[in-house]
């Protein structure tokens, strides 16, 4: 087995400003470890804040260039680029990366870097496969995308988002604001290249992105929501297996979660940099309330139906996977609290103990590395558009079964009661249990049907082995798009063997059909779709991984899809899609484990969806690039640049 290599670099645990205070600026500095890679020299020498002053000079500098991402130090706001740091160096190498330095424009590409590698590294982890980005579309045909484009300097705003379009990673930079605050230096710059927190959710949006497109477009409250929440879930968990911060937060708190600590904040110096800012941008644990006083969350289950922003909805989410850490938390360490304290478990005044310290965040840690797995490997358990809470609620619950089938320490269990008191339900579940959580099993195939999906399950197979040992990730992207076609050519309706209405009927069990559809609208007129139903077999992925208890689960995701279109006047037309995820068990003589719907057919979900895109649904919120109802099949993709925007300035 090839042994891995590391490279260590230097950053923040928290945010540039913690390192000014002095009871903080002891545990916000670390030695991160990422995967080594060869990464090429500088594509230019350039001279720090050099003008842009000749068209030709606005050729991209490439600062980093990995595998994954390439750095590129371009400052348009201030019509310059800067000198590339060479990670490669003596210089750079022996002291484990760059001074955090928040002047040094060298050291943030250094940083950007760290967190964007050790962020897909989780990934990568968690999902057993390689990361392969989100394709370009051009002339209706896909193309490659080898790197994300991250640009530490691109714009002058409190802003950094994902660009789908352009597959760029974009953070901003901006003037804090003069009001005197003692968490920030009044009208200092304040770079967003630099919280962890921050890069951490502009990579995961990437991710998310390359790993489920269509959930880019917002057909539910909970889509754009589930977005956000997600991409801040990966980047507190991540900052949950920092040891030291970890050991210096339980050691102020002692011990105990629900009591004050920065373990759960986001973003903090770019909250307090706003003009009414006084603490994080959001926060998963507890807030300050009007009097300055920090308050723990507090679960309220009628706020996911009262709600609307991105943000407030997503916040929602966040809460009840944290509530279930912390649940997880208190249930493993109930034995440590006890031994500390006589049996009383109730801890004598001061500081907690060295030893006990340590040992409280040895389990704080472990438990977030696990949920850091769970939430990733829930994604390849949702369906593949119209996401919703309760869909990756459920997600959550069917991942976790497979991977860790006796769950001693109750994490299911935890998930359950948080999901509960923060009144996220999925649709459908007549108990609320385990098993009914669980994503039900394909057991309703008749013997044609069966035979139809060996059939399917062949050819994916086959496909599927010759990828397992490809590791060229260009070479696998080719691969994967052969493999759909080759699947999409299978499930044409003149190939298969079952006749006409077998056919229909097998089709349906997977949430699509071959014959027309007429939706109804609010009034119960009928609303023809213009368009054929062509089957999209939208992603072939394997996922090799070892669950928490040991054990090894190789599997084959395969989503498909289609969309209907509906003419709503001359000019405008609304897109319905539906399809199924299909998890195939590669150790199991590829038999089918779950087939994950969202029915083509529904009326119900045909005319929800209309009406929140339509803006009749309270809960409706936009990000569009233009009219949701264009022809171009990208314009109703949320718009992260809107969306993250802060233009109280």
């Amino acid at each position: 087995m090839k042994k891995l290599s590391y490279r260590y670099l230097r950053g923040y645990t928290l945010d540039p400003g913690f390192s000014s205070q002095l009871d903080t600026m002891n545990f916000n500095q670390t030695v991160y470890r990422i995967r080594w890679e060869d990464l090429k020299k500088p594509s230019r020498a350039v001279n720090a804040s050099k003008n842009l002053t000749d068209p030709k000079d606005f050729i991209d500098p490439i600062c980093i260039n990995g595998e994954y991402f390439e750095i590129i130090d371009v400052d348009p706001p201030s019509n310059c680029y800067y000198e590339a740091v060479n990670l490669n160096s003596i210089e750079v190498l022996s002291q484990n990366g760059l001074q955090p330095d928040e002047g040094n424009p060298k050291f943030h590409q250094q940083f950007v870097y760290t967190i964007a590698m050790k962020t897909l590294d989780s990934f990568e982890k968690a999902l057993g496969r390689k990361v392969i980005w989100s394709p370009r579309i051009k002339d209706k045909k896909t193309e490659y995308v080898a790197k994300i484009r991250i640009y530490p300097h691109g714009t002058r705003d409190a802003n950094a988002y994902y660009d789908s379009n352009k597959k760029a990673l974009i953070f901003g930079y901006f003037k804090a604001s003069s009001r005197l605050n003692a968490k920030s230096f009044p009208g200092g710059a304040v770079f967003t290249c630099l919280s962890p927190d921050i890069i951490a959710h502009e990579v995961t949006h990437a991710i998310l992105d390359s790993i489920h497109p269509r959930f880019l477009e917002s057909t539910n409250s909970d889509v754009a929501a589930f977005h956000e929440a997600f991409s801040d879930i990966i980047a507190l968990l991540q900052r949950f297996t920092i040891t030291e911060l970890v050991e210096s937060q339980l050691r102020t708190s002692k011990g105990d979660l629900n009591e004050f600590n920065l373990l759960g904040d986001l973003a903090t110096q770019f909250g307090n940099a706003l003009p009414n800012g006084h603490g994080a941008l959001r926060s998963a644990i507890g807030s300050r309330n009007k009097d300055g006083k920090w308050e723990r969350k507090r679960p309220d289950s009628s706020l996911y139906h009262s709600v609307e922003t991105p943000h407030e909805r997503g916040s929602l989410l966040v809460a009840a996977f944290f509530d279930a850490l912390i649940k997880v938390y208190t249930f493993k360490t109930e034995d440590l609290l006890r031994i500390a304290s006589n049996g009383t478990g109730i801890l004598p005044s001061g500081q907690l103990s060295y030893d006990l310290t340590k040992r409280l965040a040895q389990e704080l840690c472990q438990i977030a590395g696990h949920l850091l797995n769970i939430a990733i490997r829930a994604l390849d358990y949702c369906p593949p558009v119209d996401i919703t809470f309760g869909d990756y609620f459920r997600a959550l619950i069917t991942a976790d079964m497979d991977a860790a089938p006796a769950d001693d320490n109750n994490y299911r269990v935890a998930f359950m009661e948080s999901f509960r008191d923060w009144g996220i339900f999925p649709d459908r579940v007549n108990t609320f249990s385990e098993e009914s959580l669980r994503w039900s099993k394909p057991d309703d195939f008749n013997n044609d049907e069966k035979i139809a999906l060996d059939i399917i399950a062949q050819k994916v197979e086959k496909e599927v082995r010759v990828i397992l040992g490809m590791s060229d990730r260009e070479a696998i992207f080719n691969k994967y798009n052969n493999s759909q076609l080759q699947l999409h050519d299978l499930l044409d309706l003149k190939e298969n063997k079952l006749g006409p209405e077998k056919w229909s009927t097998f089709l349906k069990k997977l949430g699509l059909t071959d014959k027309p559809i007429i939706y109804l609208d609010n009034f119960g007129k009928e609303m023809i779709p213009i368009n054929a139903f062509k089957i999209e077999v939208h992603k072939i992925r394997p996922a090799y991984r070892i669950g928490r208890e040991g054990n090894i689960l190789e599997q084959v995701i395969v989503t498909l899809t289609q969309k209907a279109e509906v003419a709503l006047s001359d000019k405008e037309k609304f897109r319905f899609r539906g399809g199924c995820t299909l998890i195939f068990n590669l150790a199991d003589n590829f038999n089918l484990d779950y087939i994950i719907t969202k029915n083509i057919s529904s009326q119900r979900r045909f005319l929800t969806q209309l009406n929140y895109q339509k803006g009749n649904d309270t809960h409706a919120f936009h990000s569009f690039d233009g009219s949701m109802y264009d022809d171009d099949c990208f314009s109703d993709r949320i718009n992260f640049s809107k969306l993250h925007f802060h233009d109280n300035l």
